[in-house]
């Protein structure tokens, strides 16, 4: 049944998730004489929100970057139904930088686990899309004006600092992870990156977000941010 705009979620919230969604995007670059060019590509997002790229630099797309970092990425998740113009979409605007830190591979890696495959290869390397702007649009009659920084959240590197430590916790306690993705009894939920504003899960290409209204910017603030969520 079609959602009523009555039912649909908060376009604040709606921004949020898919920002944080990963997976399959599509990113616009400039080619060498100012036109634009369209690739299906995958990201990540680091905790400040910024999408995380793992790209080839043989690519026409990658040449384009290192010409001219700008660009934008195009977050429309699969519609299985109804008009796919219908459904939500964000599109993410700014620089394109080199990303080297080992927190920012670890991170793509878990959202992209098949990127293992080649994320060795000597012509890859890592990028960010340093966010400058961002356009929500929810459907037909639902584009909402949002701020940079309300979708993104603040960077909190306390909380960064303490990620792996939340994963590591989190992923002792499988039901818990089922019951937050909204599938109770499923096995096989990971849970792969903490921020501000919540929690991303994985269940093979399956992903799930677990979002706060405010954020939570120190791990004892993001435990019991998540620990009033109903089980």
């Amino acid at each position: 049944m079609k959602a009523t705009p009555a039912s649909r979620p908060d376009p604040l919230a709606e921004a949020r998730a898919l920002l944080r969604r990963g997976g399959p995007a599509t990113l616009a670059t400039l080619d060498g004489q100012g036109g634009p060019f369209a690739t299906l590509t995958s990201y990540s997002t680091a905790p400040d929100g910024a999408p995380i790229l793992l790209l080839s630099t043989l690519s026409a797309h990658t040449r384009h970057l290192l010409a001219d970092p700008r660009a934008a990425l195009l977050v429309a998740p699969p519609s299985p139904r109804g008009d796919p113009l219908d459904a939500a979409r964000l599109t993410v605007s700014g620089r394109v930088v080199r990303d080297a830190a080992e927190a920012t591979r670890i991170r793509h890696l878990a959202r992209n686990p098949k990127a293992r495959l080649y994320a060795g290869f000597g012509d890859f390397a890592f990028f960010r899309l340093e966010p400058a702007g961002v356009h929500f649009n929810g459907g037909f009659g639902r584009a909402a004006p949002l701020a940079l920084a309300d979708v993104t959240g603040p960077a909190a590197p306390a909380l960064a600092a303490g990620e792996a430590d939340i994963l590591a916790e989190l992923a002792a306690d499988p039901s818990r992870l089922a019951a937050l993705a909204d599938a109770p009894g499923v096995k096989g939920w990971k849970a792969i990156g903490v921020d501000a504003f919540g929690l991303d899960l994985l269940r093979g290409r399956q992903p799930a977000r677990v979002g706060f209204a405010a954020p939570a910017t120190t791990p004892e603030a993001w435990a019991a941010a998540l620990a009033a969520i109903p089980a």
